[in-house]
C-alpha cells in the first residue's frame, strides 16, 4: 500500500487504513478504497462527484483538512526528545513526527529524500523509520551505522530475498553451504579435523550477529541505488504519485523470492551430495 494512504479513510466503510490493507484506486477520481469495499459498490464510492471534477487529495469531500496547530508541533518536538537515546524511541505518534518523517523531502547527501526511502521500504515502516534515522542521521541524531534488526541475522538468507537483496542472499547461502561442500567432498574431513567444524560454528554465529546488527545498514544502501536507478525512470516527473507508487512496488517484499531463494540453497545442496564422490 502506498504510504500517502496511511491513516486516510475508506469512503465506503469509512474506515482508516492500515499498512496490511489491500488498496485500490479509483481510476477516474484517484480515491483509495479497501479492495472488498470497491468489490462490493462495484464502482467508486465517490462516484456521484466526479461529474463535479472531483479528484482526490488525501481527504473524503465532508471531511475537514486539518492545520498544524501549536499542540501538533509539541507532539513532534517531544517524540524527537523523548529520551536520551532517541533511536530507541519505537513510540513515535503516528499524528505527529512519525507523519512529519513520511511528508519529509529534504535531499540527503546520498542523494534520496526520507519520503522516497519509506516508499521503498513498503513494509516495516516503524522499523525503518528509526532505522534510517540512524543511519542518516536525521533531525539531529547521532549518525550510526548499526541498528539492530533480529530478522535479518536470525532468518538469512531468506531474509535477504524477502527484502529483494538477491545477490546478498545468493552470498550468504554459498557461505551457509562451504561446510556441506567440504563434508560431500570429503566425508571424513570434519572426523580427521573435528575443530575446523567449530571453526564454522563460531563463523556462522558470528555472520549472524554482523547481519543483525549491520543488515539494515545494508539495506539502506541497497534502497539509495534502487531509488536513484527509479529516477532515472521518471527524470522530472519524481514527484508523482506514479513514481512513488512505482518506489513501493519495486520495494515490495516478496515472500515468493524468499521461497524461491531456499528452494535453489536445497537444490544445490542435494545437487553437492548427489556428486560427490565420497558420499
Amino acid at each position: 500500500m502506498r504510504i500517502e494512504f496511511l491513516g486516510k479513510h475508506c469512503p465506503v466503510c469509512r474506515g482508516v487504513f492500515k499498512e496490511s490493507d489491500n488498496v485500490v484506486v479509483c481510476p477516474e477520481c484517484g480515491t483509495p478504497h479497501h479492495r472488498e469495499c470497491y468489490a462490493k459498490e462495484n464502482k467508486c464510492g465517490l462516484e456521484s462527484y466526479h461529474a463535479a471534477g472531483f479528484v482526490w487529495n488525501g481527504y473524503l469531500p465532508d471531511e475537514e483538512i486539518p492545520k498544524q496547530t501549536e499542540e501538533v508541533k509539541v507532539d513532534i518536538e517531544k517524540n524527537e526528545k523523548n529520551s536520551a537515546d532517541p533511536t530507541n524511541n519505537i513510540n513515535i505518534d503516528p499524528s505527529a513526527g512519525f507523519v512529519k518523517f513520511l511528508d519529509d523531502s529534504e535531499i540527503g547527501e546520498d542523494g534520496v529524500s526520507m519520503k522516497e526511502l519509506m516508499a521503498y521500504t513498503s513494509r516495516s515502516l516503524y522499523h525503518y523509520a528509526q532505522a534510517f534515522m540512524v543511519i542518516r542521521g536525521w533531525n539531529g541524531i547521532k549518525k550510526r551505522k548499526t541498528f539492530f534488526n533480529i530478522s535479518s541475522g536470525l532468518f538469512a538468507p531468506m531474509f535477504q530475498f524477502y527484502r529483494r537483496m538477491d545477490y546478498l542472499g545468493l552470498l550468504i547461502g554459498v557461505v551457509m553451504l562451504i561446510p556441506s561442500i567440504i563434508a560431500a567432498l570429503n566425508y571424513s574431513f570434519f572426523e580427521t579435523y573435528p575443530f575446523v567444524a567449530n571453526i564454522f560454528n563460531i563463523l556462522s554465529i558470528a555472520e549472524q550477529l554482523l547481519l543483525c546488527f549491520f543488515g539494515d545498514y545494508i539495506y539502506y544502501h541497497h534502497a539509495v541505488k534502487k531509488i536513484i536507478r527509479m529516477r532515472k525512470r521518471f527524470k522530472s516527473n519524481e514527484n508523482s504519485m506514479e513514481y512513488y507508487a512505482a518506489l513501493e512496488e519495486a520495494g515490495r517484499p516478496s515472500f515468493l523470492r524468499a521461497v524461491v531463494g531456499m528452494l535453489i540453497m536445497a537444490l544445490a545442496m542435494s545437487v553437492i551430495f548427489y556428486a560427490a564422490p565420497n558420499v
